[in-house]
């Protein structure tokens, strides 16, 4: 006859080893969140590094997109097993891959909740298949392109009108609440141009944020209309990082995290808009159900 007390035993023992492998994991993956938002915001290089790696992995959070890079710096598009294979493509053999948080839903005392797992992630460079990653691209006097701006001025939180920008390309008016655009530029320079002082806007927040100042916010700013122009392959330059590092001197490394998630987060907004103009509903369905988060 079985002894039933060393087998309750032996699964009570095997129950808390594992909820301390996943409590070590969870340990690990919060240590290299905190590693990596210190160096990407330590240095302009890891900086203008990780806005690259976040504008062709879109679909990704911010600290999904630090912990990847974090252990593969040579990380530049990756994908679940399932996205990958939903390309047309294969995770080659022994491949490790990387480490990621991925939503999850559990229930306890009758109630649902929703945390994370630990899955992992590919680079496309340890896949194999003849699947290509596709993207919009976004061209000068496109029907595509139009339907993008147009998706752009929807989100804007403030009016904008077009007239004399003071020799810019557009401007946020704190003191009159609207973005004024200059009729004279490309649709490539207007798409730009708006990405950009709509998040100023948005910083200011109809006057309700008191300490806005267009220098202040212009990293920020920047760096969400890089995200955006090369998400879609709109000609960009690089944002200038000035003041990276004493933008976030003094903060904490999980403060650092909220402030690159924040303009993340911006980013996957205006993303979000445009990509509703551009795509039919089942299409854009099918498309994120193909990305593990």
């Amino acid at each position: 006859m079985a002894n039933l007390s060393e087998l309750i035993r032996q699964k009570e023992q095997q129950t808390e080893e594992w909820k301390q492998r996943k409590a070590d994991e969870r340990d690990s993956l919060n240590e290299m969140n905190d590693a990596a938002a210190l160096r990407v915001t330590e240095s302009t290089g890891a900086f203008l590094h990780y806005l690259d790696v976040q504008a062709d992995n879109p679909r990704f959070s911010a600290s999904n997109v630090l912990l990847a890079m974090e252990q593969n710096p040579e990380v530049t598009v990756f994908n679940s097993v399932k996205g990958w294979n939903g390309l047309n493509r294969n995770v080659m053999r022994e491949e490790v891959g990387m480490k990621i948080r991925v939503g999850d839903t559990y229930v306890k005392d009758g109630r649902q909740y929703r945390g994370y797992k630990v899955g992992r992630v590919f680079d496309i460079s340890q896949t194999a298949g003849r699947g290509q990653m596709v993207k919009n691209q976004l061209t000068d006097n496109s029907d595509a392109m139009s339907k993008a701006l147009y998706q752009l001025l929807t989100v804007s939180p403030v009016p904008i009108v077009t007239g004399d920008a003071r020799g810019q390309d557009a401007m946020y008016d704190p003191n009159q609440q609207q973005i004024i655009v200059s009729g004279y530029i490309t649709d490539s320079a207007a798409f730009r141009a708006l990405s950009r002082e709509i998040v100023h806007a948005g910083i200011h927040d109809h006057g309700n944020f008191p300490y806005y100042s267009r220098e202040s916010c212009a990293l920020g700013a920047d760096s969400v209309s890089y995200m955006l122009c090369r998400s879609y392959g709109v000609p960009c330059d690089r944002p200038k990082p000035v003041g990276l590092v004493e933008m976030f001197d003094g903060l904490e490394a999980r403060d650092r995290m909220g402030v690159i998630a924040d303009f993340q987060q911006t980013f996957s907004a205006q993303r979000a808009a445009i990509q509703r103009g551009l795509m039919p509903p089942q299409q854009e369905k099918k498309q994120e159900q193909s990305v593990e988060r």
